[in-house]
This record gives structure tokens, sequence and C-alpha cells, in this order.
């Protein structure tokens, strides 16, 4: 079932400058934050969620702008917030996370309430305790598959991993759930949404692993030889 809310991005702006390295570093916190509230939420489709972290400087430029705004438009639904960018960065980058996942929350339930959408304010709850419960930790298995390899029962899958402003794919097999092979796969820069569409299916053959996924991936289909996992036992 496609996930009824498909997009959720964190935008920063000073003034007339778009904080991109921000952008980067928090996309990990977004993509958590989608896949947390599509485990939940099951009202009205919301296509794109933009929250908009806007310094004074910029309301400053464009007085015309109401802050604390929130906006529902053709299945999209945007947040201009006031940010401080000063005090944000005398915090470390665990604190800032923190920050920003407790913020995004409170928008999303005052958005919830303005729109009258239950579904959404109990997602956006649901976001944030699960969110805290796995340490804002934003790596996620995208295509997971039950196989069979040297007559026992494994778990394969293909991995999103975030680092810093690095976004990286990789292939495990799982025992019982401890990591028995792992091989990297590809990176990119953090932000890049194609990334996490990549891959589609794990298949086991007779003699391996063939991960497959869009056509336009050189590498793919990639073939991963029992030869190899064994070589890496």
């Amino acid at each position: 079932m496609k996930n009824t809310i498909e997009r959720t991005l964190f935008w920063f702006n000073d003034g007339g400058n778009k904080l991109l390295q921000l952008n980067e570093r928090f996309f990990s916190l977004s993509v958590l934050l989608n896949r947390l509230l599509s485990e939940k939420y099951i009202g009205k489709k919301i296509q794109f969620i933009n929250l908009f972290f806007r310094t004074e400087k910029t309301y400053k430029m464009h007085p015309q702008a109401e802050k604390f705004f929130v906006y529902f438009y053709d299945k999209q639904l945007t947040y201009d917030d006031v940010f401080d960018l000063e005090s944000f960065n005398k915090l470390n980058k665990k604190d800032q996370s923190k920050f920003l996942w407790k913020r995004a929350y409170e928008i999303l339930q005052e958005a919830s309430i303005f729109l009258k959408n239950k579904q959404l304010l109990l997602a956006s709850d649901y976001a944030y305790n699960k969110g805290i419960e796995m340490g804002l930790n934003a790596d996620y298995r995208m295509v997971s598959k039950d196989v069979v390899l040297f007559n026992q029962n494994m778990k394969a899958s293909v991995w999103v991993n975030f680092k810093e402003d690095k976004m990286f794919s990789s292939f495990t097999l799982e025992n019982n759930g401890d990591i028995f092979f792992k091989k990297e796969i590809d990176k990119t820069q953090s932000g890049i949404e194609y990334f996490l569409e990549i891959y589609k299916d794990i298949e086991q053959t007779v003699d391996g692993i063939i991960i497959r996924g869009n056509r336009n991936v050189e590498y793919l289909p990639l073939k991963i030889s029992l030869e190899e996992i064994k070589i890496k036992d």
C-alpha cells in the first residue's frame, strides 16, 4: 500500500540565503519523520510536508510573510516557523537534532489541530515518541527478504545509512539478529531523494543473491555470489 504521506522535508532560510548545509545535514531527520508518520497515518492523502525554518532576518526581508503560518493546498502542507540560527548554532549536533525533532512535532500537532486532521495528530505523536525511542537513528532497511543460505534461515536486506552529509547503501545478511555478511554498495550526497528509490527487490538464486532496482542505475542488477559471501564469513 502506497504511503499517504509521500515526502517530508526541512528547509532553512536566513534572510535571502538558503542554508543548504543545514538542509543536507538534517535530510536524514526528515526521512525518519516521514517514515514514522507513514507507519501510523491513515488520513487523507498528503503529498508533501514542507517545514520552513526561517530566521527573523528572513521575515524582515519579506514583511508580507506570516510567522507560524499553516498552509494546506493541493495535498501539500507547509509551515513557516521562526528559527533562531544563532542559538541553534551554539548547540552540539545531537542537541540540534533533538531540538528540530521536538519542534517538528510541535508544528505537526499545531497543524493537525488547525486542519482538524485527527489522524495527523495521532501519527505525529507516534512518530515523535518512536523516534526518541530509536535515538533518532534514521538508518533503515529499504528492501528486505527472508532467504536460506548454507542451510540457515537469514534476513537479506538493503540498507540506507546516513552519516553527516552523506548517504550510503549496503547489503547485509543477518542470522538470528547478528550481521553475518555486509557489503557496501553505493554512496551519494545527503538530500538526493532519488537514492532512496533505487533498490526494489532481493532475489535468491542457486549461486547467490541478486539485488534488483532501477534500470538506469549502471551496476544494477547487482549479483553477490555464494563464494563472495563465504570469503567474507
